[in-house]
């Protein structure tokens, strides 16, 4: 099984191609109807190529192809489709667009796409790793205990970098704020409550630098 949860091979009569298609199509689609172009875009084919692939799969009798003059092209998944969706089981979380943040705004029930993975919500690359938090030095930033941070390895930081830094006489690293002044590093938290930590240049380690954090509701309604 792929990480989606949808099978990697194909059925049965289905050319690899073709069944990167209606893959495609099975993740893109959050009911049953699905735009030719936009399954054209994801795929990164030219819609005539595509074209050949989705009168294909119409033969076979996986989805419907309906394409008018000058109305986009309109997919729809048959029973046959949809039941080796629904056997492949929950495979992802929808992306339902946007929420204000400041004035409220009508809340469009339109789904965007499915989400499966982290790093496609989150700027990962290979390599990057996820720490759970431990201890409230970065709340300020709205980390909290339990939540889950993405780590990039790196080597070197620059002063306002949040930064991994192994420290002295300590088993584990911290994230903190980096600070450097000549051989001087300050350790800065974001949380009033802890004060700066000072070491030598050579005493510290960088191991990563942040990327981006994820966290729960349920974390912050525990706090006092």
């Amino acid at each position: 099984m792929s990480r989606d949860m949808i099978p990697s091979r194909p059925p049965p009569g289905l050319t690899p191609r073709q069944w990167d298609v209606l893959r495609t199509a099975l993740r893109c689609q959050a009911d049953e109807v699905l735009s030719a172009s936009v399954l054209a875009e994801t795929l990164g084919l030219a819609r005539q190529n595509l074209r050949e692939h989705l009168l294909a799969l119409a033969a076979a009798g996986w989805l419907e192809y309906h394409a008018r003059p000058r109305q986009p092209a309109m997919l729809i998944l048959t029973p046959r489709a949809r039941a080796l969706r629904a056997q492949a089981g929950p495979h992802g979380f929808p992306l339902l667009g946007e929420v204000a943040a400041g004035p409220p705004t009508l809340a469009e029930q339109r789904v965007e796409s499915l989400v499966t993975r982290l790093d496609e919500v989150l700027t990962m690359h290979e390599g990057d790793f996820l720490l759970r938090v431990r201890g409230e030095s970065m709340t300020g930033l709205g980390i909290f205990p339990g939540d889950l941070v993405v780590i990039r390895p790196a080597e070197v930081a620059q002063n306002g970098d949040l930064a991994l830094v192994l420290i002295p006489g300590e088993d584990s690293a911290t994230l903190k704020r980096w600070q450097r002044r000549g051989r001087a590093v300050t350790l800065l938290s974001e949380n009033p409550d802890f004060e700066p930590m000072r070491y030598g240049l050579a005493d510290v380690q960088v191991q990563g630098l942040l990327v981006g954090h994820v966290g729960s509701v349920e974390a912050r309604r525990q706090r006092p």
